[in-house]
């Protein structure tokens, strides 16, 4: 990585060396210009702006399109003054006009920076305002992260995305939308800068330390299916983390932080633009040893044992995100590694208990844990012929997935019966404490892409783009591993036939078009998107996403109805896990052959822009139908979950001089649900009601005053009762001995046991779960922020009321969550 970044970095200074030159030229250039609009001489300053704008240097081409905005206010053209204020800000998010540029400047700039005519390009894949999106967006700013006291992307997203709540799942960091999620965070896309983050294997992108809030321009979320666009895992949302550039660092900037529960971040970055050339370079880490708390029996009902878990510990290693970002002229590249560790409070959840995490051996230097060590790279090229722009690129990823988990402490051979354990092994650790299971395995993609924007009309009506692209991606998974330990510290002798199994390799191809139409106030924009999918079995999938958005646009409101259509391939490593348990561990009944998930989502949306100074709110209706969603059942995946819901999710920004608030409430409502049984009525650990406030305050000019509210309603939570699925799990498994007997030998005898077996197992299912009601709870964040030259300060209290409370996900009973933390921080910009 150092020598990487040496090269860049010469490489910079060469090409700033040759670029001098014509450099000089073009500042001559727009010190002309400048002289002449000083003078009054407009029009002759626009001219020779508007002849060489192309040809400028990036650095230089900030300037010009300042001076060409200022022009245009000159002459009354307020429309094309808006618009090259647009373009300003797109070479410079975080342009600020200086106290002595026009009154009606600085104030244009601001409505544009902080109003709803921000621009974002992951809504239709092109750059275009929060009027224009077919879908409703939330965009959220480097300033709002600051202002949540959020440490990762779980929280940031919670605190502004209308919908968004945290789920707690055991195993990893998560969080669902419109109540709709799984083990892990499989459903939502999250990118950086436009390159999917999910695994190709497990379709899983945790928002959680291994990326990075520093390196952070803006996030850019799009609540609903985005198939049409980004194909599976965008099911129920996209997640766009855009990075900033070299210019917006300038320099190196260093930050650390301690605080309590042994919690340690560090993070340093290093930007720069040479004329043509931006490069910025990050890394970070963060690690917490994390809280304990002492869980008796009582508290969750599901438990096996009693004792000690610790909730919140990120490491022994630390999670870290490391990257580099270089873009010239159209030619960019990104790399990216990351490295997360999460320690689960409790042993799986077909157990539930606390473990003693010390006593287990590692593997490889990890400790029972979820953990991902991944690689991505992007390469792309972009380039406008006429009236198209097209844009190719080069993907390629590399994700070591580990899942170590304790199953439990003490001796539990109830347990080790129903478990889904080979025979052979069963035998072996019968009447053995400290039982764990490691499964391990590496995925490699590499893909590519080209896409295409073409302007086929543009006047004053009428405003048209057709954008086209195609995919393709090859995926594999190779050095399998799947490993039961005994006794702590032993381990059973490797199944080299199961990690045979779990190996493979599949191939995707898509195609996508959209057309966006603008006539007058009227927007349509369309989508649709054909993919094709060869899976390791040779089976195939097609599927096909639309989307279609009517859109009317004024001045201070906007008025949104869509529908869109998004789907998800089952996971490969779940397919996989059925087939193992049918062919080694006695599960006749499954096959791999699961259903792609889908959701239909109808959504009407109004907008108001600046109905008072300063003031911006939406109002979102949603409709959402959801098939064959997959539950994990102690071992098996099964298409099993059908799921309707509609709610009202309102958000709303106010900014004036010192002071900002950013409201979002969402209420969802269940019509339909056949997840767990077929009469429920709510969404698993999901709450009716949810409401998050962040507020900030500048009391003098340099210090920051920011809190957080979150306001969540009661839940429900159901889970499976362990005791009951063992004994359900031992009359499935004594129906198919009886059923082979009765194909060998027929009898009547044989066939009544058969289906008063077959009806009583249809009345246990109903009987495996239990229903646990959650309270409401509201939490309170503080912070503050204070800059003193190049150097600031920070302090960040979550939960400051040390509210207890649980929360729960996916298969998982309650756990108790953070009580109240604090973190200290402090950087300095060289």
């Amino acid at each position: 990585m150092r020598k990487i970044i040496f090269i860049l970095l010469l490489l910079g200074c060469v090409c700033g060396s040759y670029a001098q030159e014509g450099y000089d030229q073009y500042r001559i250039i727009y010190d002309n210009a400048e002289e002449n609009y000083n003078i009054g001489r407009l029009d002759e300053a626009e001219k020779e702006l508007t002849d060489n704008i192309k040809k400028f240097p990036s650095n230089l081409r900030q300037s010009a399109y300042r001076l060409l905005a200022l022009c245009s206010l000159g002459n009354d053209e307020e429309k094309e003054a808006e618009e090259r204020v647009r373009l300003l800000l797109q070479e410079n998010p975080y342009f600020s006009p200086s106290a002595n540029d026009p009154q009606r400047f600085i104030d244009m700039v601001e409505n544009i920076k902080s109003g709803l005519n921000a621009t974002i390009t992951t809504a239709s894949s092109q750059a275009e305002n929060l009027n224009e999106v077919p879908v409703p967006t939330t965009l959220i700013t480097e300033e709002m992260i600051r202002n949540s006291s959020a440490r990762n992307l779980q929280e940031v997203l919670a605190a502004y995305v209308p919908g968004m709540t945290i789920v707690d799942c055991n195993d990893d960091i998560n969080i669902a939308m419109r109540g709709i999620y799984s083990n892990g965070q499989e459903k939502i896309l999250i990118m950086l800068n436009g390159h999917r983050l999910n695994s190709f294997a497990t379709n899983i992108a945790a928002p959680d330390f291994s990326i990075n809030l520093d390196k952070v321009r803006q996030i850019e979320v799009l609540r609903g299916p985005a198939s049409s666009l980004y194909g599976g895992v965008s099911l129920t949302a996209v997640v766009n983390v855009i990075t900033k550039q070299g210019a917006d660092v300038d320099g190196v900037k260093a930050h650390a932080g301690i605080g309590t529960y042994g919690q340690i971040q560090a993070s340093l970055m290093l930007g720069k633009r040479y004329f043509d050339l931006d490069v910025l370079v990050w890394g970070s880490l963060y690690k917490a040893k994390g809280q304990k708390f002492y869980m008796p029996l009582e508290d969750t009902g599901m438990q096996m044992t009693d004792g000690d878990i610790t909730v919140g510990g990120v490491g022994p290693k630390p999670s870290y995100d490391i990257g580099i970002q270089l873009k010239y002229k159209n030619l960019q590249f990104l790399y990216n590694t990351t490295f997360s560790q999460i320690i689960s409070p409790m042993t799986m959840f077909e157990t539930f208990s606390p473990y003693q995490l010390d006593k287990y051996r590692t593997f490889n230097g990890i400790g029972p844990s979820f953990t991902t060590r991944s690689h991505h790279a992007d390469l792309s090229y972009g380039q406008q012929l006429g009236k198209i722009y097209l844009k190719g690129t080069i993907t390629y990823d590399n994700s070591d997935l580990t899942h170590y988990q304790v199953i439990n402490d003490p001796p539990i051979n109830v347990m080790t019966d129903v478990l889904p354990i080979p025979d052979g092994i069963k035998e072996l650790i019968r009447d053995h404490e400290g039982i764990s299971r490691y499964i391990n395995g590496q995925e490699n993609t590499i893909g590519g892409k080209l896409q295409g924007d073409w302007s086929y009309v543009n006047n004053d009506h009428h405003k048209g783009l057709f954008s086209f692209g195609a995919e393709f991606s090859y995926f594999q998974l190779d050095d399998a591993r799947y490993v039961y330990g005994y006794d702590f510290t032993t381990t059973t002798p490797e199944s080299y036939d199961i990690s045979n199994v779990g190996k493979g390799h599949e191939s995707n191809f898509n195609g996508f078009a959209q057309l966006k139409h603008q006539w007058n106030s009227f927007i349509l924009n369309a989508g649709l998107r054909f993919d094709y999918k060869n899976r390791y079995n040779d089976s195939k999938i097609r599927e096909l996403s639309p989307r279609v958005a009517l859109i009317f646009v004024q001045p201070k409101w906007n008025l949104k109805l869509s529908y869109s259509k998004a789907f998800i391939d089952a996971p490969y490593l779940y397919r996989k896990t059925n087939l193992i348990l049918a062919t080694y561990m006695g599960y006749k009944e499954l096959a791999d052959e699961l259903s792609p998930e889908s959701l239909h989502s109808f959504q009407l949306t109004f907008g108001a822009t600046q109905w008072l100074p300063g003031l911006n709110f939406e109002l979102n209706a949603f409709y959402n139908r959801a098939r064959d969603l997959i539950f994990f059942q102690i071992a098996e995946h099964l298409n099993t979950g059908n799921i309707n819901t509609y709610g009202l999710e309102l958000s709303a920004s106010y900014n004036h001089k010192r002071f900002s608030a950013h409201l979002n409430t969402t209420w969802q409502k269940v019509s339909k649900s056949e997840f767990f049984t077929n009469d429920d009525k709510f969404a698993n650990n999901i709450p009716e009601i949810s409401a998050n406030a962040v507020f900030a305050w500048k009391p003098i000019k340099n210090l920051t005053l920011h809190t957080h509210i979150d306001f969540q309603g009661k839940q429900h939570s159901k889970h499976i009762d362990i005791l009951q699925y063992a004994a359900y799990r031992s009359s499935v498994n004594y129906f198919y001995e009886l059923w082979e007997q009765y194909k060998e030998a027929p009898t009547d005898e044989l066939k009544k046991e058969i289906q008063y077996l077959a009806d009583r197992i249809e009345e246990m299912a109903e009987e495996l779960y239990v229903t646990r009601n959650v309270k409401a709870r509201i939490l309170f964040d503080l912070g503050a922020h204070y800059k003193w030259g190049n150097l600031e300060f920070g302090l960040n209290v979550k939960n400051i009321f040390n509210t207890h409370y649980y929360q729960s996900g996916m298969s998982t009973g309650l756990i108790p969550q953070r009580g109240r933390w604090l973190m200290f921080d402090i950087a300095y910009k060289f």
